[in-house]
């Protein structure tokens, strides 16, 4: 603390007592306003100004206590003796040249460069590159082939789109099982070794028939709009019926039955 006179402090600490008593504040009161601790008030009132710290500080708690009283705070900082803090001078101990600055300069930004490309082209080979190979689309786009009975390889149709009419429902012969779509549904039909015959989207209108003989297990959705006919008589698939999806099997007479593990064989 620079000048340190304690007479002054103990002058400067009467003054400001006696102008908290005409005020009628208690040490206290002030301390609430203030917030600020009794014990640093009482070492404010009483000169002891060095207890309290740095000169820096104890200006700062003179000058919200003058201010509360109502004084002079620049009058009282005068009389207290209390240099206003100086700031520091920094002096420079290294001298860097301009071809020094203009390297370091360069290096920082030829870091930021690399930086930005190492970012920027993975991002633009992820953005542009297709997410699924040409090989790879143009083999889902095949349609699958499964071998059927005899070794004769039999065309699955796996689109959405509405199929031909199979060779069996051209010409059925004996007992003939008919489907006939009132909405739009979907179906698989197996025959009785799990081979899929055909699979696909139906239409409103759409029919399928197929011979007895060769039709072993059906997978209908929608089965609601789906009607069966068992020689031109009509057969009630409900038994079979599960959250609108009916799946049963066929014997080689036309009559339904239970899947019993048929459709996982089928798969």
């Amino acid at each position: 603390m620079s000048h340190v006179n304690p007479d002054s402090y103990i002058a400067q600490g009467q003054v400001l007592q006696q102008a908290r008593q005409r005020a009628n504040l208690s040490l206290e009161d002030v301390s609430a306003r203030l917030h600020m601790p009794v014990r640093v008030l009482r070492a404010l009132e009483a000169g002891d100004w060095k207890a309290l710290g740095a000169p820096i500080f104890v200006r700062g708690q003179l000058r919200s206590y003058a201010r509360l009283l109502e004084l002079d705070v620049d009058a009282l900082l005068a009389e207290a003796e209390l240099a206003s803090p100086q700031p520091v001078e920094l002096v420079s101990r290294v001298h860097v040249s301009k071809w020094e600055r203009f390297i370091n300069q360069l290096g920082m930004k030829t870091v930021y460069v690399v930086m930005t490309v190492g970012l920027v082209i993975p991002a633009w080979m992820a953005l542009t590159r297709s997410p699924v190979p040409e090989s790879e689309l143009a083999a889902v786009q095949r349609i699958p082939l499964q071998e059927g009975q005899g070794g004769v390889r039999k065309p699955v149709t796996a689109s959405i789109t509405p199929m031909p009419k199979s060779a069996a429902a051209a010409q059925p012969t004996g007992s003939v099982l008919r489907f006939e779509f009132q909405g739009e549904s979907w179906a698989e039909f197996h025959d009785h070794q799990g081979a899929l015959l055909e699979k696909g989207l139906m239409k409103p209108g759409d029919n399928r028939a197929f011979n007895s003989t060769e039709l072993g297990y059906v997978v209908v959705g929608n089965a609601s709009q789906v009607e069966v006919q068992r020689n031109g008589q009509r057969v009630d698939i409900s038994p079979w019926l599960r959250s609108s999806v009916a799946r049963f099997t066929v014997s080689s007479d036309g009559t339904l039955g239970d899947v019993a593990g048929r459709e996982q064989q089928a798969q």
